[in-house]
């Protein structure tokens, strides 16, 4: 958005006219990957950064080249553990993680398929607007990265053709089991969020 002395702002898209479709089977396994990382589950993180090329040694580095987040903060079960403040610490912290796993980084985006990187790429574009914007990751962004992760996760399982009657009450129980863990996160962010108004007011 950019204001000038005009009347009405303008709304300026910056198009990088670089496009891929993604086939069925790495769009599931990159969103089952969010929600493994959304939800801290740790053999889920494994299992889908293994499909998508990270390898069983280079997960971990791939979790947090995903989040920008410390292998530490990943597997935190806490609702905000991906939320990057944006704080002088938080770069620091970085670039130190940068500079002590360059080899293996280098090792890392050499056999990640070229459609991981450029879902990397855009991955780190969305980052660096959402930080403009907001100043930071905000608590709303990951809950929308845990809402539509999980969605795709449970649409992919209701569209195989081998879905019986025990399958279908098992994908709609997990269906109801993510909502119902949803409506807690969502309770939760809210009350985080009234805190941190209540400390504002309060200096």
């Amino acid at each position: 958005m950019f204001v000038s002395g005009r009347r009405k702002p303008q709304l300026i898209l910056l198009d990088h006219g670089l496009y891929k479709n993604l086939d069925f089977t790495t769009r599931i396994n990159y969103a089952s990957l969010w929600k493994a990382l959304i939800f801290a589950d740790i053999a889920g993180i494994k299992e889908n950064s293994v499909k998508l090329g990270a390898g069983e040694d280079l997960y971990a580095l791939f979790a947090g080249v995903l989040t920008m987040r410390p292998w530490s903060r990943v597997v935190d079960p806490s609702v905000d553990h991906l939320v990057i403040n944006g704080s002088d610490a938080d770069r620091s912290e970085l670039q130190m993680y940068a500079s002590q796993y360059f080899l293996q980084i280098s090792e890392l985006l050499r056999r990640l398929p070229r459609v991981i990187l450029l879902m990397l790429k855009t991955n780190d574009c969305l980052r660096a607007v959402n930080h403009a914007l907001l100043q930071g990751s905000s608590l709303e962004t990951f809950f929308n990265h845990r809402r539509v992760s999980s969605q795709a996760v449970v649409e992919a399982k209701t569209m195989s053709k081998s879905c019986s009657f025990l399958s279908s009450f098992s994908i709609r129980l997990e269906q109801i089991l993510l909502d119902a863990r949803f409506l807690s996160i969502r309770i939760a962010l809210w009350l985080m969020q009234l805190k941190s108004c209540f400390l504002t007011e309060g200096r």
